[in-house]
């Protein structure tokens, strides 16, 4: 299905609370990876990367309200059923991390609602955007002010894509994809989405990149370089150098290689500027200058991926819209 990402047009209709709600609505915009160089696996499980971030205007749309309990009890509803509404959920955990670490008083629980528009699984962050609104929905609540520091740290607790999803724009990420460093971005591009579909799990891609022969392997001595190459180009507004230059190490791991290269085929031949898969997959994005030709494009990469979304950069994370 075509979806553009525009007011309006939803590929599914949000759960209504019902009655008077005391809470906040906060938005989690999805991330795409404009490079991603997959380093050695790490002592505590995790992977060093080095990857450039950039967040859409893509988003889910959360509705928090408080409830008399029990304590800490947080009760989720989504509109699309393969999203947990349990525990597993981040935003469940990205309440109490937050109750914890403040020391909130607070003795009742919570109601979200969950308005899914981010494929779930599909290398976007969508779970890890849901736990940075979170986080910054319950500090409007609380009313703790608290400064960007405090919050990012307990971002990070959460996820290596929280603390990127918080802060939003562009950014060159380091160490686990916790250390963040806000660079210039591209252009305002549509960026053109296409998924097979089908839910991909980070940790199983990374176990399939992990099994790779050495020898097969991309090589990482060149990340640092090609990170530092990248980040010059862009402050020198030398764009054609960056959309020739973006690259996922996890590509290499792929179980849908063939169906990844159908779409960036698609994509190009229908007039993308640049191609590649986001994240752990298995979604590919397009640029695309100009909305007239990324319906194009869409209309193109429509004929062989059963989800399609048009959107655009955002230049911010994860926002409370409103007290409500």
């Amino acid at each position: 299905m075509f979806l553009p990402d525009s007011e309006g047009i939803q590929e599914r209709s949000a759960v209504d609370f019902g009655g008077e709600m005391l809470g906040a609505k906060a938005v989690a915009r999805a991330k795409i990876n404009l490079y991603l160089g997959v380093g050695a696996l790490r002592g505590d499980g995790y992977h060093e990367i080095r990857s450039i971030m950039q967040s859409l205007d893509l988003c889910d749309e959360l509705y928090f309200r408080r409830t008399e309990g029990p304590p800490n009890e947080v009760k989720i509803r989504c509109n699309d059923r393969s999203v947990p509404t349990d525990d597993a959920n981040l935003v469940s955990r990205a309440v109490r991390v937050f109750l914890e670490n403040t020391r909130q008083p607070y003795s009742g629980g919570f109601e979200v609602l969950i308005n899914k528009k981010i494929p779930v699984a599909a290398g976007l962050a969508g779970g890890s955007a849901d736990a940075a609104a979170a986080l910054l929905a319950m500090d409007h609540i609380f009313e703790t002010g608290m400064q960007a520091e405090g919050l990012l740290d307990m971002a990070e607790m959460l996820g290596s894509d929280v603390p990127f999803c918080m802060l939003g724009g562009t950014a060159v990420a380091s160490g686990r994809g916790e250390r963040l460093t806000r660079i210039p971005g591209l252009p305002p591009l549509q960026v053109v989405l296409a998924s097979t579909g089908q839910p991909e799990d980070t940790r199983e891609a990374y176990a399939r990149f992990d099994r790779i022969d050495e020898s097969k392997k991309p090589d990482g001595s060149h990340f640092e370089e090609s990170i530092n190459n990248l980040v010059l180009s862009l402050e020198r507004q030398d764009f054609d150098y960056v959309l020739k230059n973006l690259y996922n190490s996890l590509e290499f791991a792929a179980t849908a290689g063939d169906k990844l290269t159908e779409l960036k085929e698609t994509a190009l031949k229908a007039g993308a500027k640049a191609a590649l898969m986001t994240g752990s997959g298995p979604t590919v994005f397009a640029l695309v200058s100009g909305l007239e030709k990324a319906s194009g494009v869409a209309w193109e990469l429509e004929k062989c991926a059963p989800v399609t979304i048009v959107t655009s950069f955002a230049d911010k994370g994860a926002e409370v819209s409103r007290l409500i």
